[in-house]
Parts: structure tokens; C-alpha cells; sequence
């Protein structure tokens, strides 16, 4: 007979012990790696992002969706803004600016990142009802920023 008392066995509640939202970080920054292929593949054969097909470096798109869930991931975790967040977005903004996209196809590639995340995390089943809603809000919040911060670089290319 084993009496392993010393560790008991786990809850179906052990893993609230982590806040939610603090869970869900972890996840997005554990994922994001296969996601943003996923996110690749979907940005280079959407026909509201025709210019990322042809784009020449496919790493540095990768690059730049991966930081997006990254720092979507820190902001569950700690809830502060990192401030490395604007100034990267202003500066895909400027980029994407000078490298010709219209403005409309860069803000269709952010939204298909923010779909891809939900996409993922729904059929992960990762969001209980509360959660859901609260990290709807949360997500949201998030992805408004980096619009913005897209948009004010891109304009700023624009006015240089």
C-alpha cells in the first residue's frame, strides 16, 4: 500500500492557484512561436493583406508577432503596460510606411494576429465563461493600442 502522504494529489482547482489572467500569459508566451507560423500563413494568403505575400523578409514579420504576443503575454501577466510596447508598434508603423503598405492591409495583418490568438485559445479551450470575458476586455484594450501606436508611426513616416 502506498502512503505518500507528502504530496497530495492534485485538484481539479490547482491550477486557479495562478490567477487567470496570469495563466493565460504564460500560455500566449509558451504558443507563440506556432502561432505566428500560423499567423504567417494566414497574413501571406488573406486577400485584405495581398503586399505581405511578396514581402521579402518573412523572418521579420515573424519577429514582430511574436514580440506582439510576447508583450501581450507580460501585460497579463504583471498588468502594467511595458513601455517597449508603443514605441514598437510606432515603429512597424514608419516601416511598413517606407516599405510602401497601405495602411489598411497593415491593420487587417493585426487583427489576423488577434485572430489567430482567440482562435487558438478557443479551441484550446483555454477561456472559461468569466475568464472570457474578462480577457475580451483585456485583449481588446491591448490590440486598440497597437493599432494606434501603428497608426501614429505610420502617420509620422508619412509626414517626414
Amino acid at each position: 500500500m502506498n502512503d505518500d502522504r507528502s504530496s497530495p494529489a492534485p485538484s481539479r482547482y490547482s491550477r486557479f492557484r495562478i490567477p487567470p489572467q496570469q495563466r493565460l500569459g504564460r500560455y500566449i508566451a509558451d504558443h507563440a512561436k506556432e502561432w505566428v507560423q500560423e499567423w504567417l500563413e494566414k497574413v501571406r494568403g488573406d486577400p485584405t493583406t495581398t503586399v505581405y505575400a511578396s514581402y521579402a523578409d518573412p523572418d521579420e514579420l515573424l519577429r514582430d508577432t511574436e514580440a506582439l504576443y510576447h508583450y501581450l503575454a507580460t501585460w497579463l501577466r504583471h498588468g502594467k503596460w511595458d513601455p517597449r510596447i508603443d514605441p514598437h508598434y510606432q515603429r512597424i508603423g514608419r516601416d511598413r510606411r517606407g516599405e510602401g503598405f497601405p495602411l489598411s492591409q497593415i491593420i487587417a495583418a493585426i487583427l489576423l494576429a488577434k485572430r489567430t490568438l482567440w482562435d487558438r485559445l478557443v479551441e484550446d479551450k483555454q477561456l472559461s465563461v468569466a475568464l472570457e470575458l474578462e480577457v475580451t476586455r483585456a485583449i481588446s484594450r491591448f490590440y486598440d493600442q497597437a493599432i494606434y501606436h501603428t497608426v501614429l508611426g505610420y502617420e509620422k513616416a508619412t509626414e517626414q
